[in-house]
């Protein structure tokens, strides 16, 4: 029997491997793309399984896996192998510019998603959608189908029948939420508004710190009753040291608290051996 020879591969030893960050696979180095964003390093189908997760979740702006930075849509293109999942970003992410534009109009045409930018309708408000096959009419002002015989009237939503179905107060889109007791900050992955689910405003960092209860409807949120409480006994505990330095220093101290209750301290005696104090809290309504 004649004997067949073959070259062998070369040894895995030879090759330099990276280890991604988010498998934890080690994988030859052109494995691993570069993105603009930032210097951070995760292997291709990792991040075009992040992607795919989050188009499908509408989410238009992708940070990287590892950091705040967003990732740009030059990256996103290059890494999202389906034209079905380019096409839904690009989408996604022309709705989110159009929203940010205080003159776009949406047409309410059912399964029309026609953007109209309009500026200078305040006195003559009537549109039409620019859609081939829809032509839609309707109201600059309520956004709601053109009335030529009244005012604009408010149109109740189907919000007000689900109360886990709300809409984005800057692009109208609608947003559902379950009402498991999670917290009230909504981000829109349509426009990225932040808004309060309760009062439906546009919120800022210290929405939820304006008072001892946040927002001004929040005190119907199961989970804020606790969070005020736990800040009161909080004031409280503070009030108290604070109250006992100062009686060392000062006969009757009245420190009012920005809550149900008042505290007086009263410092008692001193004699030439030794110093006393008589320290007497009362809560006055």
């Amino acid at each position: 029997m004649c004997g067949t020879t073959s070259a062998l591969p070369p040894l895995l030893e030879d090759v330099e491997l990276l280890e991604c960050p988010l498998c934890l696979l080690p994988q030859p180095p052109e494995a691993f793309p570069s993105l603009v964003s930032c210097s951070h390093l995760s292997c291709r189908s990792c991040l075009q399984q992040y992607l795919r997760i989050a188009i499908t979740e509408s989410r238009v702006r992708v940070a990287c896996p590892h950091c705040p930075a967003a990732l740009q849509p030059a990256d996103i293109h290059s890494l999202l192998p389906e034209p079905a999942l380019r096409d839904k970003y690009e989408e996604f992410l022309l709705r989110r510019l159009l929203a940010a534009e205080p003159g776009t109009r949406w047409c309410p045409a059912p399964d029309c998603s026609y953007a109209v930018i309009a500026y200078g309708f305040a006195e003559c408000p009537r549109l039409t959608c620019g859609r081939e096959g829809c032509g839609t009419e309707f109201c600059y002002h309520c956004r709601q189908l053109w009335h030529p015989d009244g005012p604009c009237t408010a149109v109740p939503l189907a919000s007000t029948e689900a109360e886990d179905i709300k809409v984005c107060p800057r692009c109208s889109a609608f947003i559902m939420k379950i009402n498991d007791g999670s917290c009230n900050r909504m981000n829109c992955t349509v426009c990225g508004c932040l808004f309060c689910w309760l009062c439906l405003q546009e919120i800022s960092d210290v929405h939820f710190l304006r008072s001892v209860w946040g927002c001004g409807l929040c005190w119907a949120h199961s989970t804020v009753p606790v969070r005020g409480l736990l800040f009161q006994l909080g004031l409280l505990l503070i009030a108290a040291v604070f109250l006992c330095w100062c009686c060392r220093c000062c006969h009757v101290v009245q420190f009012p608290l920005p809550t149900f209750s008042r505290w007086v301290c009263i410092a008692g005696f001193k004699t030439d051996n030794d110093a006393g104090h008589v320290i007497a809290a009362s809560a006055v309504p």
